[in-house]
């Protein structure tokens, strides 16, 4: 009899199954609903209500417990809950929530990586997951977290938002064995999973060849920085229903394959390359240089087995999508330029195929987050982007 679930596993990534066990078995604690919250090669971490403002802005994990910053009162603010649970966070604020979820019993063999969901990331949203024990964010390590009670940071940077207790903003990836022992680097690898120019080296390059929605030509989405003063954006999907893409985002047209990145802008671009990811395989993407020039990209990393094998078309592959964001000058962007590189590695077990109703992103081009609805048929332009249904 095996004394612990790895020990009958491979190194790699762990697959649902293997998440869920854990679960089960005590090793992760605090999920409600294995089977909704676990994905093909990442579970969703869950807020708590316990949430806190920090006062002077972002305050770096250290080898302690986290929760004795939380009690400083120099450094975070406790918040609580309005009337209908919810948070509101105002943009360019840091703020930290105590998650639902705990780590218990790892052991020497199980490492974590995480990043923010791809539906956080589309909105300008940093969430960096906290381990206690761990000096560093988006990880852990055998043997070093202290308590494993788990915390995130969020900053909300063009718009302001609304949370509430078990909104899923985070997802952490486990690892049986060091995820750098498990890295492939294959150029035939390359070649199956990659679509276009990128099938070369694993890289993802920016298409700036406008597309048409609504009946007009657009490259990438541009935020309004003043679109949620008066309506913040809930960061959960319900009866509510989603907001108006009209009122947050412009569109941007690209001119002779180039694009302009106006300073302190952000914007959603979509890759060159589109992306069929084998059942045995995850990948992080990663930018090649988070910050080039002066624009910075940022979005969520993972790509799970299955992504782009499923469209409804058809049609093989999907492309991945670009968070960008000018800083203090404006940059001229072109067709072509490389923005990240693709990690890939083995699963410790194949993940089973999805159902095709769950992959939100699978059938993407040039997306939105999902927090907002689709865009009307026809659209109508102004001279400086903004869009409204014609």
């Amino acid at each position: 009899m095996h004394s612990h679930p790895w020990d009958e596993w491979i190194p790699g990534v762990l697959n649902k199954a293997q998440v869920i066990r854990l679960c089960d078995e005590g090793y992760i604690t605090g999920v409600e609903t294995p089977n909704e919250v676990v994905d093909l090669s990442s579970i969703d971490l869950s807020l708590s209500d316990e949430a806190f403002e920090m006062k002077d802005g972002s305050v770096k994990p250290g080898p302690s417990d986290y929760d004795h910053l939380l009690r400083n009162r120099k450094l975070a603010e406790k918040l609580e809950p309005e009337s209908d649970g919810s948070f509101l966070l105002k943009n360019k604020a840091t703020y930290v929530f105590k998650l639902r979820e705990r780590l218990s019993r790892l052991g020497d063999s199980i490492y974590g990586q995480a990043t923010a969901k791809s539906s956080v990331g589309r909105v300008d949203v940093l969430a960096r997951l906290i381990v206690d024990g761990m000096d560093t964010y988006e990880c852990f390590e055998p043997e070093r977290n202290a308590s494993g009670n788990m915390y995130l940071e969020i900053t909300p940077i063009t718009f302001r938002v609304r949370v509430k207790r078990g909104a899923r903003l985070t997802q952490l990836r486990l690892f049986y064995g060091n995820p750098l022992d498990v890295q492939i680097k294959s150029k035939e690898l390359y070649r199956t999973v990659l679509e276009g120019p990128g099938a070369v080296d694993g890289s993802l390059s920016v298409h700036l060849q406008n597309e048409k929605w609504g009946g007009l030509p657009v490259a990438a989405f541009c935020a309004k920085s003043e679109a949620s003063m008066d309506d913040p954006i809930p960061l959960w999907t319900g009866k509510g229903g989603k907001s108006d893409p009209c009122k947050y985002w412009r569109f941007w047209e690209s001119i002779d394959g180039r694009l302009r990145i106006e300073k302190e802008q952000f914007y959603i671009l979509r890759s060159k390359e589109r992306i069929a990811v084998p059942p045995g395989i995850a990948i992080y993407c990663r930018a090649s240089d988070e910050t080039i020039g002066e624009m910075r990209i940022h979005y969520a990393g993972f790509v799970h087995p299955h992504f782009g094998l499923q469209r409804k078309d058809r049609s093989k592959g999907t492309p991945l999508i670009f968070e960008v964001r000018g800083h203090q000058v404006h940059v001229s962007l072109a067709d072509g330029e490389k923005m990240a590189n693709l990690i890939f590695y083995r699963m410790s077990r194949d993940s089973e195929a999805p159902d095709p109703a769950d992959d939100e992103y699978g059938n993407q081009t040039l997306k939105l987050s999902k927090f907002f609805g689709e865009w009307p048929e026809k659209l109508e332009r102004d001279e400086h982007g903004n869009v409204t249904a014609k």
